[in-house]
Parts: C-alpha cells; structure tokens; sequence
C-alpha cells in the first residue's frame, strides 16, 4: 500500500495530496447569504447559471453540483451545463464553493466563509471569519433559491444534489444528516442526491467490509459516527433511517478501479471500506440494501457503473445515465 502522506497529516492518500492545498483556480462571483441558528452569518461564494436575486420564469429545476478537492466550482459548473444541454434554459445550476484559506484574494469580501480544505467535506464548522457548518451553508442554499417568489406561479421545482469524488462524499454525508431536505420535503420539493465516485462513505454502525490491523479511527466521523462535528443531531441509527428514506443513487465509473489514484485515501479507516473507489461504493450499496431489509424499509437508492468511465467528473456529468438523473 502506498504511505504517502500530505500536508494534514491526519488522512492518508494513495499519492501526494499537494493539490488540495493549492489555491482554487477563481473564486466564485455569486453569493448566498448563510447565517445558523445562533445568529452567526456569512457568505456562500456560488457560481450560477443566472444571477441569483432574480426570480427564474421559466425554471423547473434546481441542479446543485459540488466540486472536488480542489475547490475548482468553475470546472464542476461548467461540466453540470454542458449535461444539461437542451434543458439549460429550465435548470438552474448552481455550483458553490466550500473554500480554503489559501484561495482568499485580495479582494474577496471580508465575509466569505472558508473551511479547512479536509473539514468541508463532513460538514465541519468553517475556519472562519464565523464558525458556521459547511452543511448549514448547504441549507441555506436550497431554502434560499427554493423560496416561492423565485418561481413562477405554483411551480415546485425538483431539486438535485450531485457531486464526483470529494464532492460525493459531502453529498453522501449531507444525505444522511441533512436539515435542508426535510424543509423543503415539508414544502412538496422532492430532492435527490447523486452521489459519484467518493473516496469513501460514512456507515451507521462499526460493520466494515474490509477487516484491517489498525481499527484506530475506523467509525471517526467522516467514516463513522464517533466525534460528529456540532451540526449532527440525533443518533446514528435515526441517521440511517432519514439516508434509507430519501431518494440516493450512487455512480461509479466502472474503471474508477486504480489502487493508487490521485487523492484516493488509504487510511484504515478508509481501506476498511475496499481497496479502491469502485469497489468501496459497491461494498457501500451492499452495506446499506442490508441495513434496509434488516430493519423491514423499502428505498429509493440506485447504484449504477457507468462502463468505460473513470473519475472524471466531465464523464460522469455526460453520461447518458447521469443526465438523465439531473433532468428527469
């Protein structure tokens, strides 16, 4: 096994994970205000499709595409509009960014919240300027451009959450503990999470697929439940049951099979889940389809692999079943 490590010594990759600590390629132009329920605000940088304090006339649906480990939402908003194609003018894409320190300008606003470059991914509290969930930005984001004045007459937009690789794990774990879904649930808006191709997945109990030496870390939150950051509320079990009941499908490239790719982490507590992504995701969908028939529930989750595709998020985003995931 490769024993290469980055710059936060905590997580292990395959190969040198400097990537992430290099500054984003742009910082995004829009924003969206965030404030949690003790009264600390700030602002979610977001590229979209159209400026975000106009109401779409003309929308039907809300696709929300999370970038990977390195923060590049340009290349994430770009790759969700090209799959969305004809149906661009009726989808509102939307792109945030979970930045870094190391991505602020000289001219980004005093009050764009920052994480650390692993933290964002598990919902952890922003390194600043205000301690705020990355998942609570995430809230905001779908109560804000959900609101009724946005869209015309009684229209209920459908609403999906995809992201590829880092991005998948942050949809996969915001799948299980969300707020924002149950809102808007309330609301009649369906949402649906894509999750595609992350380096590994969060289980709801110390059941793993892979028995490995060292257990040290294991069920840690982003793995496990242990040590959840302040925005996780309940228990792993109620967890399992709200991620059963809402609508998941994971994609897999079906050659996203490399032991040692770029950024595939190879911690125990990752190597406990498979050896590589392709196989962590299938061991993952066995993992939960157990847990569903053991306590009686029936889901809605999907798996697919996406034949002759990789890790690209550019070819995950294209492909026919993906698209038609976004758009249907």
């Amino acid at each position: 096994m490769p024993d290469v490590t980055g710059p936060d010594s905590g997580h292990t990759f395959a190969i040198r994970n400097e990537e992430q600590y290099q500054s984003a390629p742009a910082v995004a132009d829009q924003r969206i205000a965030v404030q949690d329920g003790d009264g600390r605000n700030g602002l979610l940088a977001c590229y979209a499709s159209r400026p975000l304090d106009q109401p779409g006339s003309a929308l039907k649906r809300l696709v929300v595409v999370v970038h990977g480990a390195l923060r590049d939402s340009d290349r994430s908003f770009a790759h969700a509009g090209a799959a969305a194609g004809d149906s661009g003018p009726a989808t509102l894409i939307v792109a945030p960014q979970f930045l870094a320190q190391v991505d602020l300008r000289t001219d980004t606003p005093g009050d764009i919240l920052y994480w650390d470059v692993e933290g964002w991914k598990g919902g952890e509290s922003a390194a600043g300027p205000e301690r705020i969930s990355s998942f609570t930005a995430m809230d905001c984001l779908l109560r804000q451009l959900t609101a009724p004045d946005r869209w015309a007459g009684d229209t209920r937009p459908s609403v999906v959450i995809v992201g590829n690789s880092a991005g998948g794990q942050y949809v996969n774990r915001y799948a299980a503990v969300g707020r924002g879904p149950d809102y808007l649930a309330k609301r009649g808006i369906s949402v649906r999470f894509v999750i595609a191709n992350p380096s590994t997945y969060l289980y709801f109990d110390r059941e793993r697929p892979v028995p490995v030496p060292d257990q040290v870390g294991v069920n840690q939150w982003r793995y496990g439940f242990d040590t959840p950051p302040p925005y996780v509320e309940g228990t792993a079990q109620e967890s399992l049951r709200r991620y059963l009941a809402r609508d998941v499908t994971i994609v897999l490239g079906a050659e996203d099979s490399n032991r040692a790719a770029l950024l595939l982490e190879v911690s125990a507590a990752a190597m406990a889940q498979g050896a590589n992504r392709l196989e962590r995701g299938i061991n993952y969908d066995g993992y939960v389809r157990r847990r569903a028939a053991e306590a009686g529930l029936t889901t809605r989750h999907r798996l697919i692999q996406l034949a002759g595709v990789g890790h690209a998020a550019c070819d995950v985003l294209a492909a026919t079943e993906t698209r038609q995931l976004l758009l249907s």
